[in-house]
Parts: structure tokens; C-alpha cells; sequence
């Protein structure tokens, strides 16, 4: 009986050195897969056999599971700090598309526009009755108005992608509730009997990495029910999937009449509460107006961009209507709107009187004809280039004040405001990165396969194999000696 005891842990322990080795190939396998954790065989000894007179004696080894080398904790760390990193990511990214609007500075851009327009008045000045500076000083103001117009649209055109992008990430959100209530069930199938299913449950928390970049979400696993939620709501619970809604209804002003703007609702029609993630850094741009410390975006950009063409275009009308043109008519504007009754950055243009009629540049203060070189109108109108009022405090609510000084002051002012949001983004983002790359750093040396560890033991199970299968070579020699050659002598 002992004998066959020998036989049968030498085979166990041949087996369990075999298993070793798979597990090891399979590590090493899969050393360059994204989100793979190194699983490692659990061993533990066989029951010993009670000998009467002799006590116990060992029966080998046995693996009795294989485990994933993972930490619950740092994987609960990392999902929650990746959700910032990828909203203020987003929003650099997306302030640098606007500054790239602005374009600032540049030979091509408002001030740059803005300052030739001053200067031609200037060149007038000097001789107000010259067509060609008229002509020059109406071709910078056509200049002008167009930058303004092509900024007003080029912002536009931001809020409309970063609204793409919203709905692009709606939906993948909802591909990934999918693809995780479905490992689930694959998960809970496998496991019913037992098994491990190490390898699905590495790509379900892979999924799960990639879904906390985009929203801030919270996964557990309670008695094998794995579930996601997204502000309190589960977005997965075990096999059940629940969605976002998409194509979401229109929700205050759309873009423009073609498009819709993406609201974060669940499918039963409640809101969906952000606190992070790229989700709630592409909202924030794209729906951020500053108003009551929100988050300056595209409509802020954009507010302030109508504010200065709105009082530019006024200030110099009020100036230019008090001057008579060439044929003694005064009351002319130098700017309108080319659709509506108010004038915006979208459409402030230059008046039509002006554009058909260079005569209807108003340079004199005096309806006389032969007063040509009255230029009083013009050097007002220059005065405003240094004019510390030209922008006043004009509350629009009781939170917000418009930026005062010179045009060119204010517009220095809103691309300070882009330029310090810019950097905010940028050291947010870079100390977020810190933080998660040193949690996953610790994941990897938790988690990840070292080659050179996965070579010392496969080195230490094959010796393993061999010395096992040198005691099986053993006990079948001391087997063919009992059975086969006891008692040959004498025959």
C-alpha cells in the first residue's frame, strides 16, 4: 500500500509542476497584453495518510486554483483619479482649439485687424478729402468685420465638434455598459462550477479603465455581482445594462437650426449627475458661459466676442453720425447688422452707405462742402484707440462685469482670461497624470509579468518536473525489481 502511496505523489507532484509550468508559459505569453495581471497557481498539500504504528504520511501536492495577482484597492484608486485627468485633458485641448480661433498673437487677428483700422484713420486725417484713403480706410474696416465674423463662426464650428464629440461619447458609454453586463454573464456561466475566469475578468477591467476616463464612475463586486454606477445610478448591475439617451432632445438653444445640442439624461428621462471625466469636460466647453463661477467655454468666448463688436460697432456710429459727409447728410452709421435689428461678431458689418458711397465717410464736424480738410470727426474717432472708457463696467447680471479699458485692452483681456484658463487646464492635467501614473505604477509591479521573474520560475518548476519525474523512474525501478526479478535466483 505505502508503495502505491510513493507512486501517486510522485505523480502529483509531476502534475503539479506541469500546471506550474502552463501557468508560467501563459504569463509569459501575454507579457505585452494591454491590461493583463499574472496569475499565479494556489498549491497545497494532499491529505496525509494515517499508517497505523507509523503516523501520518504525505500523499503530495495538489493545485487547487488559479488566482489573478491583483490589488482591488488600487484598481478602486485608479478609476477614481482617472476621471479627472481625462476632463481637464479635454478641456486643454479644447482651449487651445479656441486659442487657435483667436489666433493671438498674429499678423492675422482682431488686433492686428483692429490696429491697421486705426491706423488708416490716421492716414485720412491727414487729408480727409483723398479718395484713396477712404478707400483704405473702408477696406480695413471691411477687414475688420470679416475676422470678427469668421472668429464668431470658427467658434461655432468649435462648440459644434465638441457637441460630436459629446454624443461620440454617449455612445461609448453605452458600448461599454454592453460589452461589461456581457463578460458578466460569460463570468458568472464560467465560475458557476468553480472555474476561474481570469482572463475575461482582466478584460472587464479593462473596459472599466477605459469607462472612468470618461465619467467618474464606481465599480464593486458583492457575492460575484459586479456593478458600475455613474453619479449613484449603476450603469451596469450583473447582466443588467442600463443606457444613456441618444440622440438626447434639444435642451435650451440649439447651435444652429441643424443641430442638436447632446444633454446627459438616462434612458427613463433623469439627469445624469457628472463630477469628472472627459464627458464633463467636454459639457463644460461646450455649455460653459462663466455666469455664476461656471466654467468659461466656447458661449463665454463667444459672449465676449458679441460684447466687443456690439460696443465697438456703437461707440463709433455714435461718433461717426455726429460728422457730415461730403454731401452735407450726417446721421450715417459706420457699422450694421447684415440679418436682424442687433448687431453681434456674427454679423457686423459695414453700412451699406459707406460700402456704396465712400462720400458717406463722415470726416467733418461742419455740414460746409468747402471745408474739406475738417477732420474733427476723424481724430475723434482715433481718440477712442486710447480711450480708457471705451469699455465701462456694464454688469449683464449682478455676477458678472464686462472687461473695462481700451478695444484693444478688452480684447487683451478675454485672451488673458484664455491664456490663465489654458494653464489651469494644463497643471491640472499634469498633476492628475502624476497621480494616476504612479497608481498604475504600483499596479504594474503588483499586477504585470516580469520576464525575469517568470524565467526563474520556469527554471524552478522544471527542476521541479524533473526531480518528480526521477522518483516516478525511481519507484518503477524498485517495481520491476519486486515484481519481475524477485526470485529468479535458483531457477
Amino acid at each position: 500500500m505505502s508503495g502505491w502511496i510513493g507512486f501517486n505523489t510522485a505523480v502529483s507532484g509531476l502534475l503539479a509542476s506541469q500546471k506550474n509550468l502552463y501557468t508560467t508559459n501563459h504569463n509569459i505569453s501575454n507579457v505585452n497584453t494591454k491590461g493583463y495581471s499574472r496569475q499565479q497557481n494556489t498549491q497545497e498539500s494532499n491529505n496525509p495518510h494515517n499508517i497505523a504504528g507509523l503516523g501520518f504520511l504525505g500523499t503530495g501536492t495538489n493545485i487547487t486554483e488559479v488566482n489573478r495577482v491583483r490589488d482591488s484597492y488600487l484598481d478602486f484608486k485608479y478609476w477614481g483619479e482617472n476621471a479627472p485627468v481625462g476632463e481637464w485633458n479635454i478641456k486643454e485641448e479644447a482651449l487651445t482649439e479656441i486659442s487657435h480661433v483667436f489666433n493671438e498673437p498674429s499678423d492675422s487677428s482682431i488686433r492686428k485687424n483692429l490696429d491697421e483700422f486705426f491706423t488708416s484713420l490716421e492716414s485720412l486725417s491727414t487729408n480727409p478729402g483723398d479718395d484713396a484713403n477712404r478707400a483704405l480706410v473702408r477696406e480695413k474696416m471691411i477687414s475688420l468685420t470679416k475676422y470678427i465674423n469668421s472668429t464668431a463662426e470658427n467658434l461655432k464650428s468649435t462648440q459644434n465638434e465638441i457637441n460630436f464629440e459629446v454624443g461620440t461619447n454617449i455612445k461609448k458609454i453605452n458600448s461599454y455598459s454592453d460589452r461589461i453586463s456581457g463578460l458578466n454573464k460569460e463570468i458568472y456561466l464560467i465560475e458557476l462550477n468553480g472555474s476561474s475566469a481570469n482572463d475575461l475578468r482582466d478584460s472587464r477591467d479593462l473596459l472599466v479603465d477605459e469607462l472612468s476616463e470618461i465619467a467618474n464612475i464606481n465599480a464593486s463586486e458583492t457575492n460575484g455581482r459586479f456593478k458600475v454606477s455613474i453619479g449613484g445610478v449603476a450603469l451596469v448591475d450583473g447582466e443588467v445594462s442600463n443606457k444613456l439617451k441618444y440622440p438626447a432632445p434639444t435642451i435650451g438653444n440649439p447651435l444652429n437650426s441643424e443641430e442638436k445640442l447632446y444633454q446627459l439624461e438616462w434612458e427613463n428621462g433623469n439627469k445624469l449627475e457628472l463630477k469628472s471625466g472627459t464627458l464633463k469636460g467636454l459639457i463644460d466647453v461646450r455649455d460653459g458661459d462663466g455666469v455664476n463661477q461656471e466654467y468659461r467655454g466656447v458661449p463665454f468666448y463667444m459672449k465676449r466676442l458679441n460684447d466687443f463688436a456690439k460696443t465697438f460697432a456703437k461707440n463709433m456710429n455714435d461718433i461717426h453720425k455726429e460728422g457730415f459727409n461730403r454731401n452735407e447728410d450726417d446721421e450715417i452709421n459706420m457699422f450694421e447688422p447684415s440679418s436682424g435689428t442687433n448687431i453681434d461678431a456674427s454679423n457686423i458689418k459695414v453700412s451699406e452707405a459707406i460700402l456704396n458711397n465712400l462720400d458717406n465717410i463722415a470726416a467733418s464736424s461742419s455740414p460746409d462742402v468747402a471745408d474739406k480738410e475738417n477732420n474733427d470727426i476723424i481724430k475723434k474717432l482715433i481718440a477712442e484707440r486710447d480711450n480708457n472708457e471705451f469699455f465701462t463696467a456694464k454688469p449683464d447680471n449682478d455676477n458678472e462685469q464686462l472687461p473695462q479699458g481700451t478695444p484693444d485692452d478688452f480684447m487683451k483681456s478675454v485672451l488673458s482670461t484664455l491664456a490663465v484658463d489654458g494653464q489651469q487646464s494644463i497643471r491640472m492635467g499634469e498633476n492628475g497624470k502624476v497621480i494616476v501614473e504612479g497608481i498604475d505604477k504600483r499596479r504594474q509591479s503588483e499586477s504585470g509579468v516580469s520576464l525575469d521573474e517568470e524565467m526563474s520560475n520556469m527554471v524552478k518548476f522544471q527542476h521541479s518536473y524533473n526531480a518528480a519525474a526521477r522518483m516516478i523512474t525511481t519507484i518503477d525501478t524498485i517495481y520491476d525489481v519486486t515484481i519481475n526479478r524477485l526470485g529468479l535466483v535458483g531457477r
